[in-house]
């Protein structure tokens, strides 16, 4: 057994008491993956398009924890994909399963083999800074029948797909309640209150978001908003 009282933590403690000040988990070393893609001329817009639909069938693999597209303003064509995954026996589970075989499927006819990229590696720490006052989140309630199972996450899926992008909108999250499986709950955040005002009065609001209608849980009041005064 080591003493700990016997002298000063060394370098690698101070480092490890730092992180954690500063909001860093040493537990968050996930395996991250970027490729480079070059898009064929005049099919940009389609790709992004096929991008946003396989990226949500790879969203609710258990192993993902995150994904971004982004394009570069330097070079025309060039696209950077990155995912993030648990560890990576999960991330090569994955990338051996016929779901990513489709994926890269559909994804192939817009892309240059020739400039094409992947470059693996493991994020050290990350730092996450608390959400600001002002921001608002808004909690949707719902009741799912036993007659219609799954219904509620495909309908989430549905609205989330083409909420993606929506000004204002910094994401949301299909939550199952842990005493019932028939009650859910879609948590989302905005950036502030005349943001989430104007969604919410928009003429496109309610046929958005009508795929969910029916399995409001009235008993619940259906949903809250609250306006984010505090985080730590």
């Amino acid at each position: 057994m080591t003493d700990r009282r016997a002298g000063p933590p060394g370098p690698r403690d101070n480092q490890s008491d730092a992180q954690k000040r500063a909001g860093m988990n040493d537990s968050d070393n996930v395996y991250r993956v970027m490729v480079k893609m070059r898009i064929h001329p005049g099919m940009e817009r389609e790709f992004e398009k096929t991008w946003q639909d396989v990226a949500a069938t790879i969203a609710r693999h258990p192993a993902n924890v995150g994904q971004s597209l982004a394009r570069s303003p330097d070079e025309d064509g060039i696209y950077y994909i990155v995912s993030d995954w648990q560890n990576e026996d999960r991330f090569h589970e994955f990338e051996h399963s016929p779901e990513h075989a489709a994926n890269r499927m559909r994804l192939d006819p817009y892309r240059d083999p020739a400039g094409t990229s992947m470059i693996p590696m493991t994020v050290s720490a990350r730092l996450a800074a608390p959400p600001a006052s002002g921001r608002v989140r808004v909690a949707l309630y719902l009741n799912e029948p036993d007659s219609d199972r799954g219904s509620v996450e495909h309908a989430y899926h549905q609205i989330s797909t083409i909420l993606r992008g929506r000004p204002g909108l910094r994401g949301n999250e299909l939550l199952r309640s842990l005493r019932d499986p028939r009650r859910f709950a879609v948590l989302s955040e905005w950036d502030d209150v005349p943001t989430y005002r104007e969604w919410e009065r928009s003429p496109e609001h309610l046929p958005t978001t009508s795929p969910l209608a029916r399995y409001h849980d009235k008993g619940l009041g259906i949903f809250g908003s609250y306006e984010v005064l505090a985080a730590y």
